[in-house]
C-alpha cells in the first residue's frame, strides 16, 4: 500500500491552495489523511486549510499529527506554534517555535511568531529581541514591524512605538490593524492634544473609508418604525474578555425583548465557555474571523441588519473596515473603545451622562453622541475573593496600588505618583500587571529619579484572574493613570473595596476614572489638576476610618445580573435603538440624543 498519493493527486491539492479555495482544499486534505494516515504532508495541508477557515481546534489537532510525522520540517513547527498561540497556549507555542528556529535559524516568520508567544507571556525583552532578528532577516516584513511596535507599546515606550507604527504604514499604507494600533497608542500619550488626536482618527477615515463612500449601498430596509429590529453585534471579544463582562448582562435581557432580533458577528476564531453562554442570547451567530471585509459586509447586507453595533473601536480584533463600507443603514460604536472611530459611516457613539456629559465632548467625535441612562453594567468576576479589612489598619502604613498595564505608566504619571509618595514617607506602592520577565528596572529608575527608593515599591507580574483580584487585598487605595485613565481595572478594584484617586481628563479615555467614581458616589476622589490629585490622595491616607468605611460599602454598590436595575439598563438601550430607528424611518439625519427611562406610574 502506498504511503502517499500519486503526483497528480498532490498537484490537485496544491492547485486548490493556489486558487485560494481553502474549503475544497481542506475537504481533499481530510480525505487524503484518512486514506494515507502516515502521510505528513496531508496533515500539514489540512492544518493550513482549517486554520485559514478559523477552525482552530481542528487545525491544531491536524498540526500536531504533522509535527509527529514531519519532525524536521521547520514550517510545520512554525504553523503549529502560531496556532497554539491563538489558543492561548503560549508556553507550548514557545517551545514548538524554538524547535522551528533550531531547524531553520534564519526563518523570519518563526522569529516573528515566537515574539507573539513571548509577548503573550509578558516576556517583553525577549519578544523585542526576536522581532529584531526577524527584521534583520527580512527588513520589509510588515507583520514584524507592527508587532515590534506592539512590544514597544507594551513596555511603555510609546514614542518609539508610534514611530514603528508609522514605519509599518509607510511600507503598507492599507494595514488597517496597524493604523488602529497606532491610534490606541496615541490616545495614551500625554504629548498629543485633543485636536491632534481627533485629526489622527480622521486620517484613518480618509485612508480606509473615503474611497468606499461613493459605493455605499442604498439601503432598502423597510421603514416601519415599530417593526422587529435586526440588531447586529460585531466583536472579536465575545469570549472571556472584559467587553463580554459589560455586554453579557444587557444582551441576556435584550434577547427576551420581542421587538429585537440579535445577530452576532464574531471576529475571533477561538471560542470558550463565555462564548457558549453568549450564543444563547443571539438568534443568529456568524463567525467572520478570517473573512474578507467585502464578504462580511455583503453578509450583513444579506441578513438585512437594521442597526449594526461595533464593540471594539480601535482595539484588537476590530472590523472597522467593514463598517466603513456602511453595510447597515444605522451603525454605532459601544463599550470597546473610549473615543471616536473617526468614521463618517459610524452614526452614533453610545455613552452616558456620567462618562461624557452632554454638550462637552461632541466636537471630539465624528459620531453623534447617544446618551443612555447608563452605558453598560459591569459583571464582576465570580473568582473575586471576599473584601478584607483595610490593610493599613494592620500594616501601620498605607499601600497605594496600580493595576494598569505598563504602557500607561508614563514619566509624567510616575512623577505625579511620586509626589504623593514623597508627601507620605511611610507609604508604599504596589504595581501589578508588570512584565512576567521581571523587567521592571526602567520603571524603578523613573521612580528613583523622582526620589522614591525601590524598597518602597512592590512589583507583581501579570497573573490569572483569581491571583490578580486577590492582590487587591493588599491595597488601600489606587492611583489612576492619565491621560488614559483606568476602566475595567478601576471597576475590578471597586468590587474589591479599593477606590481610586483619578485625574479628570479632557478626552473620553481621560474621563473613564472620573465617570466611574462619580457613578459610585465618590466624586471627592476626582482631581481637577495635579496639585488637587496629591491633596486628595494625602487626605485619604490620613483618614483611615473613612477609607475603611468606603471599603466595607463598595461591593454593595454593584448591580446583580438579575436585578431590576439591569432591566432598566437594557430598557434604556432598547429605547435608544428604537429612537434612532424612528429617526431613520422619518428620513431624519443622526443627531445627539439623550434617552430617559419612563417614570413608573
Amino acid at each position: 500500500m502506498n504511503s502517499a498519493p500519486d503526483t497528480a493527486v498532490i498537484d490537485g491539492l496544491l492547485a486548490k491552495f493556489a486558487q485560494g479555495n481553502m474549503a475544497e482544499a481542506g475537504l481533499l486534505a481530510q480525505q487524503l489523511t484518512e486514506q494515507y494516515p502516515d502521510w505528513g504532508f496531508g496533515y500539514k495541508a489540512l492544518g493550513i486549510a482549517l486554520q485559514s477557515q478559523s477552525q482552530v481546534g481542528a487545525a491544531v489537532e491536524a498540526m500536531a499529527h504533522s509535527v509527529r510525522l514531519l519532525p524536521d520540517d521547520a514550517e510545520v513547527h512554525n504553523n503549529y506554534g502560531l496556532t497554539l498561540t491563538g489558543l492561548r497556549r503560549a508556553a507550548e507555542a514557545e517551545q514548538v517555535l524554538r524547535r522551528a528556529l533550531a531547524l531553520a535559524p534564519d526563518y523570519a516568520e518563526a522569529h516573528n511568531n515566537l515574539a507573539i508567544a513571548l509577548l503573550d507571556q509578558g516576556k517583553l525583552a525577549a519578544a523585542e529581541l526576536s522581532l529584531q532578528r526577524a527584521l534583520q532577516r527580512k527588513p520589509d516584513y510588515i507583520k514584524a514591524h507592527n508587532n515590534l511596535a506592539m512590544v514597544l507599546q507594551a513596555q511603555g515606550r510609546l514614542g518609539e512605538a508610534v514611530s514603528a507604527y508609522r514605519r509599518t504604514l509607510a511600507l503598507h499604507p492599507l494595514y488597517a490593524d496597524a493604523h488602529s494600533n497606532m491610534l490606541f497608542c496615541l490616545s495614551q500619550m500625554e504629548e498629543i492634544d485633543t485636536a491632534s488626536l481627533q485629526a489622527e482618527h480622521g486620517a484613518y477615515a480618509e485612508r480606509f473609508e473615503a474611497p468606499l463612500r461613493p459605493h455605499w449601498p442604498q439601503h432598502t430596509n423597510r421603514r416601519d418604525s415599530e417593526r422587529v429590529l435586526r440588531i447586529g453585534i460585531v466583536s472579536g471579544d465575545l469570549r472571556d474578555h472584559p467587553v463580554a463582562a459589560f455586554c453579557e448582562p444587557v444582551l441576556a435581557v435584550l434577547a427576551q425583548r420581542p421587538g429585537l432580533q440579535l445577530h452576532a458577528y464574531s471576529n475571533h476564531p477561538v471560542e470558550d465557555a463565555v462564548t457558549a453562554r453568549l450564543k444563547h442570547h443571539f438568534a443568529h451567530w456568524t463567525t467572520i474571523a478570517g473573512s474578507a471585509d467585502a464578504v462580511v459586509a455583503a453578509r450583513i447586507e444579506q441578513d438585512g441588519i437594521d442597526i449594526l453595533i461595533d464593540l471594539a473601536g480601535h482595539t484588537a480584533h476590530n472590523r472597522l473596515p467593514v463598517f466603513a463600507r456602511k453595510p447597515a443603514p444605522l451603525q454605532a460604536s459601544w463599550i470597546g473603545y473610549p473615543g471616536s472611530t473617526g468614521l463618517a459611516a459610524m452614526d452614533y457613539y453610545l455613552t452616558d451622562p456620567f462618562m461624557l456629559p452632554p454638550g462637552q465632548f461632541d466636537h471630539q467625535f465624528s459620531e453623534k453622541l447617544l446618551h443612555l441612562p447608563v452605558s453598560a453594567p459591569f459583571l464582576p468576576s465570580p473568582l473575586s475573593p471576599a473584601v478584607n479589612r483595610l490593610p493599613a489598619s494592620d500594616n501601620g502604613y498605607l499601600t497605594f496600588g496600580s493595576f494598569n498595564r505598563p504602557s500607561k505608566l508614563s514619566a509624567a504619571v510616575v512623577a505625579l505618583w511620586s509626589r504623593v509618595l514623597r508627601a507620605l514617607p511611610a507609604a508604599r506602592m504596589l504595581l501589578a500587571s508588570m512584565p512576567a520577565d521581571g523587567s521592571n528596572d526602567a520603571l524603578a529608575a523613573q521612580f528613583a529619579l523622582n526620589g522614591i527608593a525601590r524598597q518602597r515599591l512592590d512589583f507583581y507580574p501579570r497573573a490569572d484572574m483569581a491571583s490578580y483580584l486577590a492582590l487587591h487585598q493588599r491595597v488601600d487605595i489606587c492611583l489612576d493613570t492619565f491621560p488614559y485613565s483606568g476602566g475595567t481595572t478601576t471597576l475590578h478594584a471597586l468590587y474589591m473595596g479599593v477606590p481610586t484617586v483619578t485625574l479628570l481628563g479632557s478626552t473620553a479615555a481621560g474621563c473613564q476614572g472620573a465617570s466611574i467614581m462619580r457613578h459610585s458616589g465618590l466624586p471627592q476622589l476626582i482631581a481637577d489638576d495635579a496639585d488637587d490629585f496629591v491633596a486628595i490622595a494625602v487626605a485619604q491616607a490620613n483618614d483611615l476610618a473613612a477609607l475603611a468605611t468606603i471599603r466595607a460599602q463598595l461591593r454593595g454598590c454593584f448591580t446583580t445580573p438579575s436585578s431590576s436595575t439591569m432591566d432598566g439598563i437594557a430598557l434604556g438601550l432598547e429605547l435608544a435603538l428604537r429612537a434612532i430607528w424612528q429617526r431613520w424611518c422619518a428620513q431624519q439625519a443622526p443627531a445627539p440624543l439623550q434617552i430617559t427611562l419612563p417614570q413608573p406610574s
